[in-house]
């Protein structure tokens, strides 16, 4: 695989091995800072340039890979839509990368010292890495994902809720800011495994080591399922399943274990998720994003991934500029009406990838029982069991209803309505985590439904039932429509 990055005035060619021929960064304009022990206190965090050449020089050479080069590019892209809008002001156009121990995160808002005072850059995004070679790959690609969301918003970061007992993670639902944002980023881990043929990407992120023996260590084929939890963030599951879409299907695991509901990644695919969980689940939205920069029946040039890329963009940045920026609102649906409107040409093809990827179930009551009926058929092998003809039919009609109005896509969502569970607790022991058991219950998935204390089987296939119906409008509603007892409501705090 052979792929053409232009970033800037350079061309970057990434061969087999992904070996730069050019290296991208020369003319990617990168500001390496650390923490600065005399700073004045103040409400950011403050940090000063690394001035030792040395230094500097040999972090900028761990910036010589594919991802980074993507990630610089990206950053340099997003930042000009964003200052097209006069979105911005406040952001360096110098990539600026906080060497900070064990950091992997992104952030908004620092300032910097120099030797003519202390500057102030409240709304300007940026990443801490730590200094490890490994971060400066896949992990600074990720977290300007979310620094490119941030530009875009105008130097605001995407709102969440803390709705999961646990941090987001690619199979689990979350809430609906966590999602897109995680989602976002984790698309683009999904794009350069992708389109990358280095080595240290397939490794990270393709099945394609099969080790065997005591000397392999926990490498061993032995460990891989329980390797791959160890990690997270699941980097196989990041190419391989979001690639597949499988994140819009309902776990496998359905018995009363938060960890194996959340975490597994194994899926029914008969059970579509439905649009409250899908506006939820990082992994859907990853392949919604991942999908639009690589769809069609031949592979696309980088040429094309980018234009593509810029589409989305430009599009996310009228996004959040001219709609609602709180925690509740659906943003990939806002971002499929604001993409029409700023994309009309490629709209139709966008809108297709995703109510393929969703299965129609944002735009038809039936659509997920018309899913599994296929799924079956195909399972047993039953030709005539398919019924394409009527499945054809309803993807048209979807389409078209769509496309005449986008706000059909609102019409089946609910709010999102957070619920303690008394006596259950989940817990990670090696991230330090020790949370209350809490789920949505217009999303909670059935085998998290089963952790309520006391609920019964009667119970459960009522909450389920009555949700599929219409989501829950209320936690009144919720209490009026739920068929679960006084008993067992008396453990949920609302």
């Amino acid at each position: 695989m052979r792929m053409i990055v232009a970033m800037g005035a350079a061309a970057l060619t990434l061969a087999a091995g992904g070996a730069a021929q050019q290296p991208a960064h020369d003319d990617a304009r990168v500001v390496f800072v650390e923490p600065d022990p005399q700073a004045p206190a103040g409400p950011l965090p403050c940090y000063r340039r690394i001035g030792d050449p040395a230094r500097a020089a040999s972090l900028a050479k761990l910036l010589d890979n594919d991802a980074a080069r993507w990630a610089l590019d990206l950053y340099a892209r997003a930042r000009g839509i964003a200052a097209a809008r006069g979105l911005a002001g406040g952001q360096p156009a110098e990539y600026t990368i906080a060497i900070v121990p064990d950091g992997e995160n992104s952030a908004v808002g620092f300032r910097l010292r120099t030797p003519a005072g202390v500057e102030n850059h409240p709304r300007a995004a940026y990443v801490r890495l730590g200094p490890e070679a490994w971060r400066f790959t896949t992990t600074l690609l990720h977290e300007t994902g979310h620094v490119a969301l941030a530009m875009l918003a105008g130097g605001r970061q995407i709102p969440r809720r803390e709705i999961a007992a646990i941090p987001h993670t690619v199979a689990a639902l979350t809430d609906r800011g966590t999602a897109f944002d995680e989602g976002f980023a984790t698309s683009l881990e999904t794009l350069i495994a992708f389109v990358s043929d280095a080595p240290e990407i397939r490794r990270q992120y393709d099945h394609v080591q099969l080790l065997f023996g005591p000397a392999a260590g926990m490498r061993a084929e032995y460990f891989w399922p329980a390797a791959q939890l160890l990690t997270f963030a699941q980097p196989h599951e990041r190419y391989a399943a979001v690639r597949d879409d499988a994140f819009a299907f309902a776990p496998a695991f359905k018995q009363p274990d938060y960890l194996r509901v959340q975490v597994e990644t194994a899926r029914d695919f008969a059970s579509v998720r439905d649009a409250d969980q899908l506006l939820a689940s990082e992994g859907f939205y990853a392949s919604f994003f991942f999908s639009v920069l690589v769809r069609g029946e031949r592979e696309p040039s980088a040429d094309v991934i980018r234009f593509r890329q810029d589409s989305v963009l430009t599009a996310l940045a009228e996004t959040f500029a001219t709609l609602p920026f709180t925690p509740e609102e659906p943003f990939l649906l806002h971002f499929l009406a604001t993409y029409k409107r700023v994309r009309p040409a490629d709209w139709g093809e966008v809108l297709d990838v995703f109510l393929d990827l969703s299965h129609g179930v944002f735009a038809d009551a039936a659509a997920a029982s018309l899913w599994r009926t296929q799924y079956l058929a195909a399972l047993g092998l039953d030709l005539a069991g398919l019924d394409r003809e009527r499945i054809d039919a309803a993807r048209s009609r979807w389409r078209l209803a769509a496309a005449a109005d986008p706000r059909v896509l609102y019409a089946r969502l609910g709010p999102q309505l957070r619920c303690e569970v008394a006596g259950r607790e989940v817990k990670l022991v090696g991230l330090g985590s020790d949370r209350p058991l809490s789920l949505d219950l217009n999303t909670a998935e059935e085998g998290v439904i089963r952790l309520v204390p006391g609920i019964t089987d009667a119970e459960v296939a009522s909450w389920r039932a009555q949700r599929a119906l219409a989501p829950f409008a209320s936690v009144a509603d919720f209490r009026r429509r739920s068929g679960l007892s006084e008993k067992t409501l008396s453990s949920m705090r609302f």
